[in-house]
């Protein structure tokens, strides 16, 4: 996770990971069948880390979409590196292990999707889909910042507020019917 957090998956070789891990590097496959395999169960890791962290069941779907919110956060912040690796790395994964992420993460995007129609009805699946992967962006985008802004109090706080205040776009978007771009107009009166 450090090597692929520090140099992408592409920069590290099996032997670097050995080194790292106090091994040879051959001595890696008798636990991987090679670095697709370990970037693929560290993949895994971070999603189960994150369901982990949003997991549960409310009555009340602004509390569950502020569970979810504060979850993602915690994630991103506490796992870094981790978090870096899942938002860099996971379309370098190979062919056989694609879909069986990929049917995992739509699962995890479905339930904001959904907790966001019952907080926000009226807004089309692919409206929802969107503001699911620029809140997660937000989030996320954490793995690449700074250290020193990565200090700031209360940065948990910060996030999770900006998140919650993007979403509301949503409560006034759904009424919204998209407004027909207009010509500009010159100084002479002719449109541009």
């Amino acid at each position: 996770m450090h090597l692929f957090h520090e140099r992408g998956y592409d920069g590290v070789g099996v032997d670097l990971i050995g080194e790292r891990a106090g091994m040879s590097g051959p001595a890696i496959y008798r636990y991987f069948s090679g670095k697709d395999e370990i970037l693929i169960t560290l993949l895994d890791e971070a999603i189960d880390r994150v369901l982990m962290a949003t997991g549960g069941d409310f009555d009340d779907p602004r509390e569950d979409l502020e569970h979810l919110v504060r979850g993602h956060v915690q994630r991103a912040l506490e796992e870094r590196e981790l978090m870096s690796v899942w938002t860099r790395e996971r379309h370098a994964i190979p062919q056989q292990y694609r879909s069986r992420l990929r049917s995992r993460v739509n699962r995890y995007i479905d339930r904001w999707a959904d907790c966001l129609n019952a907080c926000y009805p009226g807004n089309s699946r692919d409206v929802l889909v969107s503001a699911v992967h620029a809140t997660h962006g937000l989030i996320d985008s954490t793995a690449f910042w700074p250290a020193p802004s990565l200090k700031l109090p209360a940065l948990d706080e910060v996030l999770t507020g900006m998140a919650l205040s993007g979403l509301e776009y949503l409560a006034q978007a759904a009424p919204r019917t998209p407004a027909r771009k207009s010509a500009r107009k010159t100084s002479a009166g002719r449109s541009a």
